[in-house]
């Protein structure tokens, strides 16, 4: 067991800023290829969706931007199935819709919005940003996240389609690439008042694969314990069904844990993750280490709050999104 509280501040901060990178944490930025990690319009739920264009020039043109929702949700044969609709933004525009308004499907799943030219090709804009608010019913807020974003790697204006494929391709020459893994910096042990939940996306192979995830969930004394999962396209499940590691039972009683954290509130145990792609697989095709994205949603009650992920290093496979049996590759 360790003492959290440090003491000496001013120690502490030397100590830090002689390891610390001189390079600083880029942050987030505009784009032109957005992903929205989760819409739903189910009865009884709704979205707010909002693409914002930031070019702050007047004299810029409209930009096209279409948006792509997928179903994650229902029999296999139905996931990652498309409906698509085009939208327009002039600079300093900002467009907040409904996602029921502009899909009318009863659906639940992710989104991703790009940047096109006036024939219809994908093409560099990297001034996109947006966000979403989850709805109970029209007008109870729920949660709200911000989407990924993923900037455009071709010179502004330009199609981003290097390889004529129709295929958006996170792979460091059309658009940025994707995260290897993801780190979750806290969770709160399951049970009770308690229910996280977590949503993961596939971006690599598409419709047609399964991809499994290995986890490394650590408890609040440095224990880790492993298990992976597999699903299709999207999901969004409750953090519990994925491995009893969560649990603040198991954390509690199974393991050797710090009994002075939570500090402030020790009886509740804590806890954080890291999710790593182990391999996307079709009827004819596997691909090792798939990329992917992940968000978690901690609610108690009728409360919730939810925030992206963490990213670490980068790989070059991720697309949005193929049809084939066969992937990117085919």
């Amino acid at each position: 067991m360790k003492s959290r509280i440090l003491r000496s501040s001013a120690s502490f901060l030397l100590v830090a800023l002689a390891g610390a990178s001189t390079a600083a944490a880029e942050g987030r930025n505009p784009g032109s290829l957005l992903v929205f990690p989760e819409f739903d319009t189910r009865p009884g739920r709704n979205t707010l969706l909002t693409l914002t264009n930031a070019n702050r020039d007047p004299s810029g043109t409209i930009v096209r931007v279409e948006i792509v929702f997928l179903n994650g949700t229902g029999p296999q044969s139905g996931l990652c199935l498309e409906t698509n609709v085009t939208v327009f933004l002039t600079p300093n525009d900002t467009f907040t819709f409904l996602a029921s308004a502009l899909n009318p499907n009863p659906q639940q799943g992710y989104a991703y919005a790009f940047a096109k030219d006036v024939q219809g090709r994908a093409m560099s804009f990297n001034w996109l940003v947006g966000d979403t608010l989850l709805l109970d019913g029209v007008s109870n807020l729920d949660y709200s996240v911000e989407p990924y974003s993923f900037r455009a790697l071709t010179p502004i204006g330009t199609p981003t389609d290097l390889d004529l494929d129709g295929i958006r391709d996170l792979n460091g020459a059309e658009y940025e690439m994707a995260p290897a893994k993801m780190l979750i910096p806290r969770f709160i042990g399951q049970g009770g008042p308690y229910a996280s939940e977590l949503v993961l996306i596939n971006l690599t192979g598409g419709r047609q694969f399964s991809a499994t995830l290995d986890f490394l969930v650590y408890n609040d004394n440095e224990e880790v314990f492993s298990r992976n999962m597999a699903f299709r396209c999207w999901t969004k499940l409750p953090l519990a069904t994925i491995s009893g590691s969560f649990s603040q039972a198991f954390l509690s009683t199974g393991t050797t844990h710090d009994p002075a954290e939570l500090i402030g509130v020790p009886q509740i145990e804590t806890g954080w993750f890291e999710i790593d792609g182990n391999i996307a697989a079709s009827t004819n095709t596997a691909i090792l280490d798939p990329a992917f994205l992940a968000f978690l949603i901690e609610r108690t009650g009728s409360l919730a709050g939810a925030e992206l992920a963490f990213e670490m290093g980068k790989q070059a496979n991720g697309d949005l999104l193929p049809i084939a049996l066969g992937g990117d590759l085919q």
